[in-house]
């Protein structure tokens, strides 16, 4: 999966067509609003932020601004309920509960001193890891580190050293998958990452990579499968559930998409281009365009070059079309 993070990420490919009307919502009783302020990790002001106030059971959002000079904000019109505020800068996202009713609530919402670390995709030591020559751990310890830093050539040599000393090396077989996958038959990285968790089940890095896959091949339900078990071994890990929003986008579940999909943004997937990329492809099937472009937008900012900036622009401009026949119909 190709992302800042490292990791091998497939992207979504498939189109989305004849979108269904957005359903609407409720209204109950009179209309309130919620107020608030977001505050630097020191404390001061922050303008600009974007503010989205969405329905938790369904992750819709309801309406969205930006924070003032003062990082201030105020939303208006909304039916009185439960809600979930996300306070959202670059690189960065913060998020808090709020009830609002037919007073005027005020949050106050503090962004972190730092950007949420990418999780680890593999939080589980196997019997099968114990095995494993103490050589061939640094070796491949050694490819993980330059894997991480880009060095993939590096990280291929290492860890085929590594694998020649134990072939059944689960983890280095893992990681190896994760390199094929950057060629252009990602057959091979897919057999590599199926002989891992065969030989050891606790993979749960393998398993993402392979939901990853699947989704690219159409394969939504075994997508969905393979994320959820590895979800199992490893619960904070969002590029899983940024795969299960992917088949699920696919599947026409766009509510269920953004449900995953917000998961992925809470635990450190909000400074990736591609997980705005996907929310985007789940909002524009509801007709949700303004949001769906302020994603398009956050994704291009993020990941300014390659696939996933190329397929924002493409879709964006797409969007255009889509708000001028909106804006025609509701004349």
């Amino acid at each position: 999966m190709a992302s800042r993070a490292g990791i091998a990420t497939l992207l979504l490919t498939f189109f989305l067509t004849n979108p269904p009307a957005r359903a609407q919502a409720p209204q109950p009783g009179p209309l309130a609003g919620v107020q608030g302020t977001v505050l630097g990790a020191d404390g001061r002001p922050v303008s600009g932020i974007h503010i989205e106030l969405d329905d938790p059971s369904t992750a819709l959002p309801v309406t969205s601004t930006y924070t003032q000079p003062d990082g201030t904000f105020e939303l208006y019109n909304i039916p009185k309920g439960n809600y979930e505020v996300i306070a959202e800068s670059a690189d960065m996202q913060v998020s808090g509960a709020v009830a609002v009713d037919t007073e005027r609530p005020s949050l106050e919402l503090r962004l972190p001193k730092d950007a949420p670390a990418p999780i680890a995709m593999d939080a589980t030591t196997s019997v099968a890891h114990l095995l494993v020559p103490a050589k061939a751990q640094r070796l491949y310890n050694r490819a993980s580190a330059h894997f991480t830093a880009g060095k993939y050539d590096e990280a291929a040599k290492e860890v085929d050293l590594a694998l020649q000393l134990h072939p059944e090396y689960a983890d280095a077989l893992t990681l190896r998958g994760l390199l094929e996958l950057r060629q252009p038959d990602i057959s091979v990285g897919q057999q590599t990452l199926e002989q891992a968790v065969k030989l050891d089940p606790s993979q749960s890095a393998a398993y993402v990579a392979l939901a990853a896959v699947y989704n690219h091949q159409g394969r939504f339900d075994d997508a969905m499968r393979v994320s959820e078990k590895g979800l199992s071994l490893a619960p904070r890990t969002w590029q899983a559930y940024m795969e299960m929003a992917k088949a699920s986008i696919a599947k026409s579940m766009y509510q269920s998409g953004l449900k995953f999909i917000r998961q992925a943004e809470r635990l450190g997937g909000s400074a990736y281009g591609e997980v705005h990329l996907v929310k985007a492809y789940a909002l524009i099937p509801l007709k949700l365009y303004k949001d769906a472009r302020y994603e398009l937008q956050a994704s291009i900012t993020r990941e300014r070059h390659g696939r996933v900036a190329d397929q924002a622009k493409n879709v964006l401009a797409s969007l255009q079309d889509m708000e001028s026949v909106q804006t025609a119909s509701n004349r």
